[in-house]
């Protein structure tokens, strides 16, 4: 019999995806599986932080294919869309709600992420109809299903984070209703938004 080691447990064969590497000793990938059958599973908390990564992610792939002659008209517009929506999901999740001013702020965060995911959308029509592809994806430098990835990618994201807010007016509605919204007016010289 062989000792045990954390390395027996943990073997990482690529360090960049985080899903390929065997752990738990059981040969499956990936952590634990939930006993919650998929069809009744509910979208994590943190799950639209996780999703604005992966539209920033795709969104620098998908501008990396685009005509160079746009880069100053739209390309470099829309990564910028997808960094400020990813930057606005990551400050409101770390946000610690103890008092109404942090309430506001987290919304403000969720508004700001939510409606730079609108202009990212109207950015992604503008390439679409401006460069249209065809369906096999040849003679052109994104495919429709490329496209097609890209829009539900932003319309899940717009999604994410309006469940999110939903929840937090219901969580955090104590803060709402004493102080007013008027409290992260006080606050907005701080950040840059």
């Amino acid at each position: 019999p062989t000792a045990w080691s954390p390395a027996s447990v943990y073997k990482p064969s690529n360090h960049l995806d985080p899903h390929a590497h065997v752990a738990w000793g059981g040969g499956r990938k990936g952590p634990p599986m939930s006993n919650v059958p998929p069809s009744k599973r509910e979208p994590s908390n943190i799950e639209y932080v996780c999703n604005a990564a992966k539209l920033f992610s795709y969104t620098l792939d998908c501008a990396i294919k685009l005509p160079k002659r746009w880069t100053f008209l739209l390309t470099e517009r829309a990564v910028d869309a997808a960094a400020r929506v990813l930057e606005h999901a990551k400050a409101a999740n770390s946000i610690y709600v103890s008092c109404a001013a942090d309430a506001d702020l987290r919304r403000l965060h969720l508004d700001q992420a939510y409606c730079y995911s609108q202009v990212l959308a109207s950015y992604v029509d503008e390439m679409f109809a401006r460069f249209p592809s065809r369906e096999d994806g040849r003679g052109a430098c994104i495919s429709q299903a490329a496209y097609l990835r890209w829009v539900e990618a932003i319309d899940r994201e717009v999604k994410l984070v309006r469940g999110v807010m939903a929840s937090d007016r219901k969580r955090f509605a104590r803060y709402y209703e004493r102080d007013g919204p008027s409290s992260a007016a006080s606050q907005l010289g701080l950040f840059d938004i």
